[in-house]
């Protein structure tokens, strides 16, 4: 039917009234009778013009440029629904509702307010009825249609109401029930002036619970969403209870009268003769049937407790529903902890950023700030690390997109760091400790106990999770002992100021909110205690490490790389803050950390090790022989992955120099980027004679080690790029001295250089030996040479004719070298692309990737490579295209930025896929 209208359309939804009943009374009629009624449904709307975007349940939802059209669809479709013949005891009755306006279209789905204010228009109609928006019957005024003015309705979004129609038509029905509008249901649940955005699973949990429970509390952090949320469910369960929602807000009580005062009144309860308000309270409710939403309990716990208490014992009807930072802690309470919205992902696509739920409500509440606001490619960046930096969380995100009025997002972005001077709001609706960010968490914090504040302030010292070890291990001191941080950190987690999330492993982390750390932090700088802490945190981190090189040389290495990886963020933040200060035994701490966890810098450069030593390197003068060597060859390490090969040579010939150290965490590393390096520089000589020199040193000082298993792996690596006869010899001695350590990552890099040993002699055998390193790469082990394996592989798959194999090798082996920033292997992965291009006569491609990976991989590599016929390939795909055109190509290659060339890998090698996939392409 053509592309999806855009601009402003007219959606249609459709919905079976009592499909839940039906297919619980007749699954085997309901099966044939939905495919017909989905059939008719297509049939209707396509004949007029329209779209049907997708089904909706046991509905759908579709799109038409013109209102009239919309209405002329829904018609038909009634029409031909009352007259099928179905397969039930009764006819199937089918309600449909329209709304006009603005298309916000993304990847052929449609989102935004028109969508969702359509659905719920949908929602209030009855089987057989046909209602729709005033814009729809203003925009269809001309189509001729008879309508009948069903008056203004509260929809469950609880917007401003919303004026309906009925469209009339001799052969429809004429008479129906009053709307199923929440107007038909008592309440006193407040509109509300903003959409509700995102937050499905939550609003369908929290039902649900309802259902199970006659006590939910929705917990979380100030200003997560909690009481949005809380007025949602109201009215969403509204229709289950004959006494209707009642909202309290108790955010104003300032004592336990106060807060009896408040229910009363927004119950329409006067204290009777003889009793007390709360029993008076329970005695008006006895006889009902309804939900009691109870908002922003936790300054009154006490009080509230005993008032649901009582409620819950004497008034069977009723169900609560309560908010707080923390839990109410009476008998039969589910509680509801309400994280903050889902954070944008920043390798995300710009279709799947904008449909992100944080970009959605920041999107939205800059466009009423600022009408003129449009999220696009160029700002859309911003708005998403603003959504990350703020967490997600709701009040955050709104206070900051009002600043649209005044303020670019890139300039938003820049000033987060005084977030709290930032983020003030005059939102006159709000209760005042929500008008700013800092009176939000302001109100949190004075609810804590004296130890409960002080374990926070000294929390925030961490970056990313922690755990309660860590805790005690940092935050215990000046009258607090290991148990009272353990005990603090319970009720902190209970009051919603730190998270805990359980991991695979079956252990508990806990986080702070970035806005919460930052506020912790400033408490702590307004006592001139931040360093005290911090030096703290970076004396247990720096014992963490030591702890942890030789873990990761050793057989139980997959756990210590999943808690390497925990920790990642809180060994940055103590090297950053160690590195940053004047005292040398601060600068130790981090000198600390870089030495032990050296070896990283090759092992799992993505970890940014290699990166700390490069700051670390101006500190080493005065450093033990065994911390600067480890440290020089980590900064020399990284100058390789960034292709600064002569730098690297220069770096690690330092090393060298200065004698490699009895007790270096790996003493091969320095030997490893000079052998490297020379083979990329075009020096096999050198680079045999270096890597030579250190399997010696290896075998003498730590025999049978991890060290010498990968030494020999170094060198069967050198020697097979150098056409070496030692390379088999030294490939089996590194394998067998790999397995005997058990340690994963000696073994999956030993099976590499042995694949690679036997490429041109024994494919089959190759292939075995890369394919049994892949499985282990996958399960964790260190991804230094997971790329290179993959491009390996590839190079096996594509002379075997498996050019699907050989595509998906490289196209992850791209990938993973990106995210690594292993810019060595990426080009290895591009060059190696060009065999796989040329096989399919796609010559362009073959030329732009072989110009990209000629920037950064020398004449003599790709002399090498021929082992694979990518020589043959290459003239290939010149022949094919003509010298003129190769070379065109070629150098637009050549001149391609580093960020565009890895998308245009990507893009090329996702193309070739595709195509291979699809038959007859």
């Amino acid at each position: 039917m053509g592309e999806l209208p855009s601009g402003t359309v007219t959606f249609l939804f459709t919905d079976i009234e009592g499909s839940t009943r039906l297919w619980q009374e007749q699954p085997e009629a309901m099966r044939p009778a939905l495919a017909r009624h989905d059939q008719i449904l297509r049939a209707a709307i396509e004949a007029h013009d329209g779209h049907y975007v997708k089904t909706t349940g046991d509905g759908a939802h579709a799109v038409f440029a013109t209102a009239s059209a919309g209405i002329d669809a829904a018609v038909a479709a009634q029409i031909a629904i009352g007259t099928e013949e179905w397969p039930l005891p009764a006819p199937l009755r089918v309600r449909m509702g329209l709304h006009s306006g603005p298309a916000e279209l993304r990847d052929g789905d449609y989102y935004g307010t028109t969508v969702n204010r359509a659905a719920r228009i949908m929602s209030v109609a009855h089987g057989g009825q046909v209602v729709l928006s005033l814009t729809a019957q203003e925009l269809a005024r001309d189509g001729g249609r008879d309508v009948l003015d069903l008056g203004e309705h509260q929809l469950k979004d609880l917007g401003q109401p919303e004026r309906i129609f009925q469209v009339v038509d001799p052969a429809l029905e004429a008479e129906f029930p009053p709307l199923r509008s929440l107007d038909t249901f008592t309440s006193n649940l407040p509109t509300q002036l903003t959409s509700f955005v995102g937050r499905d699973d939550e609003l369908a949990g929290v039902a649900k619970a309802l259902d199970e429970r006659r006590l939910v509390t929705l917990t979380g952090t100030g200003g997560v969403g909690k009481t949005r949320l809380s007025v949602q469910v109201a009215a969403e369960v509204l229709p289950r209870f004959r006494d209707g929602a009642w909202f309290c807000e108790l955010a104003t009580a300032a004592d336990d009268e106060s807060m009896g005062q408040l229910v009363a009144a927004e119950l329409g309860v006067s204290q009777r003769s003889g009793m007390s308000l709360e029993a008076s309270i329970s005695d008006y409710l006895r006889p009902k049937a309804l939900l009691l939403v109870l908002d922003n309990c936790e300054h009154l716990l006490s009080a509230v407790g005993a008032l649901v208490g009582r409620v819950l014992r004497e008034c069977p009807g009723v169900r609560i529903l309560a908010t707080s930072r923390e839990g109410l802690a009476v008998s039969g309470e589910q509680v509801w902890p309400l994280p903050s919205l889902p954070l944008p992902d920043p390798s995300d696509a710009m279709a799947t950023t904008a449909a992100n739920d944080a970009v959605v409500l920041f999107v939205e509440r800059a466009t009423a700030a600022r009408a003129t606001f449009v999220l696009d490619a160029a700002n859309a960046g911003a708005v998403a690390e603003i959504c990350r930096r703020l967490d997600g969380i709701p009040l955050a995100i709104e206070l900051a997109a009002a600043r649209v009025v005044s303020m670019a997002p890139v300039e938003i972005k820049e000033l987060l760091d005084e977030r709290f001077r930032l983020l003030t709001g005059g939102r006159r609706s709000s209760v005042e400790r929500h008008q700013t960010l800092r009176a939000t968490v302001d109100w949190s914090y004075s609810l804590l106990g004296e130890q409960e504040q002080a374990v926070f302030d000294r929390l925030g010292v961490f970056a990313g999770t922690f755990d309660a070890r860590a805790a005690q291990a940092v935050v215990t001191g000046d009258d607090l002992e290991p148990w009272d941080v353990l005990d603090a950190l319970a009720e902190l987690v209970g009051k919603s100021m730190v998270v805990a999330e359980d991991t695979a492993e079956s252990t508990t982390r806990y986080r702070m909110l970035e806005t919460l750390r930052q506020y912790a932090r400033e408490r702590l700088d307004e006592h001139g205690e931040i360093d005290r802490w911090r030096r703290r945190h970076a004396e247990y981190f720096t014992t963490w490490a030591e702890e942890a090189g030789p873990g990761l040389y050793g057989p139980d290495e997959f756990a210590w790389r999943t808690r390497e990886g925990a920790e990642l963020d809180n060994l940055r933040a103590a090297v950053t803050w160690a590195l940053d200060r004047d005292d040398v035994d601060d600068v130790a701490l981090a000198l600390g950390i870089v030495s032990a966890l050296s070896d990283e810098a090759q092992r799992n450069p993505a970890a940014g090790v290699g990166l700390w030593a490069e700051w670390a390197m101006p500190f080493v003068g005065d450093a033990s022989p065994a911390v600067r060597y480890a440290v020089t060859a980590a900064s020399a390490m990284h100058q390789m992955g960034l292709g600064r090969y002569e730098d690297a040579v220069a770096r690690a010939e330092h090393a060298i120099a200065a004698g490699v150290p009895l007790g270096s965490v790996n003493p091969t590393v320095a030997h490893n980027v000079l052998g490297q390096c020379l083979i990329m520089l075009g020096e096999p000589e050198r680079a045999i004679a270096a890597v030579r020199e250190c399997a010696e040193l290896v075998d003498r000082d730590y025999p049978g080690s991890v060290s010498a298993s990968w030494a020999h792996m170094q060198l069967a690596s050198v020697a097979v790029q150098s056409r070496d006869p030692i390379a088999p010899d030294e490939s089996e001695i590194a394998l067998r001295l790999a397995r005997e350590v058990r340690n994963p990552s000696c073994i999956a890099n030993a099976l590499m250089a042995h694949g690679w040993v036997l490429l041109a002699e024994d494919p089959a055998a190759a292939l075995a030996a890369f394919d049994e390193a892949i499985v282990l790469y996958r399960q964790g082990a260190s991804p230094m040479s997971f790329a290179v394996t993959l491009c390996l592989a590839a190079g096996v798959r594509a002379r075997a004719g498996d050019l699907v194999g050989a595509a998906s090798d490289l196209r992850e082996s791209v990938e993973r070298s990106h995210q690594n920033g292993t810019r060595l292997s990426f080009y290895v992965g591009t060059l190696w692309s060009v065999y796989v291009f040329a096989a399919r006569d796609h010559y362009d491609q073959a030329g732009v990737l072989d110009g990209i990976a000629s920037t950064f991989l020398s004449g003599d590599y790709r002399a090498r490579t021929a082992r694979i016929d990518l020589t043959s390939a290459i003239d290939r795909a010149r022949a094919g295209l003509g010298s003129d055109r190769y070379d065109q190509a070629f150098r637009t290659g050549v001149q391609m930025p580093y960020d565009q060339a890895i998308e245009y890998t990507l893009r090329a090698l996702d193309d070739l896929l595709t195509e291979i996939d699809t038959p007859g392409r």
